[in-house]
């Protein structure tokens, strides 16, 4: 065997071998781009859903579960579409162990009691609002009464 022939085998061998190994690589580098960006997102995932609690009465599962929708929307944005439903809810619990004693502190959650109390604040305010309207308009409606009286 000749040294071209030897050459050029290996040529071959080496031209068939870079689409693999390219396709090897980008598996690699998705996957360290993935875990570096998995952390920060959790992270943001839960303080939003901590701010939600402040508003409107969330705890446990469903807390949870809105995070990780939060979660998986951002991943979705950034082109991880398919995502381990398992290391999600796991960077999710992990994020939130972190910061709990904090975000509590920060955003002080909105209890069952509080959340009813405000509801039936709302509800009261919705009737007096009704009752006012109903008021105003029965005046209207004697004000063009009495001026069809005339």
């Amino acid at each position: 065997m000749n040294v071209q022939n030897i050459s050029d085998l290996i040529m071959a061998i080496a031209i068939a071998a870079v689409p693999a190994i390219g396709t090897w690589l980008v598996k690699i580098l998705k996957a360290n781009k993935f875990v570096a960006i998995l952390a920060p997102l959790a992270h943001d995932a839960v303080v939003a859903a901590q701010k939600l609690g402040v508003v409107s009465y969330l705890e446990g599962e469903a807390k949870k579960s809105k995070a990780l929708d939060f979660l998986k929307s951002a991943l979705a944005k950034l082109g991880f579409k398919k995502a381990d439903l398992t290391t999600l809810e796991n960077a999710i619990e992990d994020e939130y162990q972190k910061s709990i004693a904090q975000l509590d502190v920060v955003y002080p959650q909105l209890t069952k009691a509080q959340a009813e109390a405000n509801q039936k604040a709302a509800d009261e305010k919705a009737k007096a609002d009704a009752v006012v309207a109903a008021q105003k308009a029965v005046t209207d409606a004697q004000a063009n009464l009495t001026a069809l009286q005339k």
